[in-house]
C-alpha cells in the first residue's frame, strides 16, 4: 500500500509541474505560457508574418508577434512586442539606421519613437521606453499587398 502511494505521489510531482522537459530557455517559455492559457504561437512569438524588414534588435525576448492582411485598406500590417537589455536610445538608434539603410525615410522623432516610410509601399513605427530592469519596445509595420 505505501508503494503504491508513494509511486502515485511521484507521478502526481512529474505531470504537475516536475523537471523540465528541454533545457532551451525559449522552449520553457512557451511551455509556462501556454500553460496559463496563452496560444502557442503567440507565446512562441515565432514572427512568421513579420517581413526581413522589420527591424528587431539582436538579442530580443519577443512577447508578443501578430500580423496579418486588413482587407478595408488592402494592406498587410502588424505589431511585434518585445524586451531587450540595451538602452531605450540604443534600439531606437540601430532601429532607424536599419530602416533608413532599407530606403524608408524618417516622417517623425520624438526621442521615445519614430515613424518611417517609403511612399505607400512601406510604413514603420519603432517605440522604446524604459521598463523595469529592461527596455520594452514596440514595432509597428504595414505594407502593400
Amino acid at each position: 500500500m505505501m508503494r503504491a502511494a508513494g509511486l502515485s505521489i511521484l507521478l502526481l510531482v512529474t505531470a504537475c509541474g516536475g523537471p523540465k522537459t528541454t533545457s532551451d530557455p525559449a522552449a520553457q517559455n512557451v511551455i509556462e505560457a501556454t500553460s496559463k492559457g496563452t496560444p502557442a504561437a503567440v507565446a512562441a512569438g515565432t514572427c512568421n508574418d513579420k517581413p526581413d524588414w522589420v527591424p528587431i534588435y539582436k538579442e530580443a525576448k519577443i512577447i508578443s508577434c501578430t500580423g496579418g492582411d486588413v482587407s478595408v485598406t488592402g494592406r498587410r500590417s502588424g505589431t511585434v512586442i518585445y524586451t531587450d537589455f540595451a538602452s531605450p536610445s540604443s534600439v531606437l538608434t540601430w532601429s532607424k539606421q536599419q530602416a533608413m539603410a532599407l530606403g524608408l525615410s524618417l516622417s517623425i522623432e520624438d526621442g521615445k519613437s519614430f515613424s518611417a516610410s517609403q511612399s505607400n509601399q512601406r510604413t514603420l513605427r519603432v517605440m522604446a521606453e524604459s521598463g523595469t530592469a529592461v527596455t520594452n519596445v514596440t514595432v509597428n509595420w504595414g505594407m502593400a499587398n
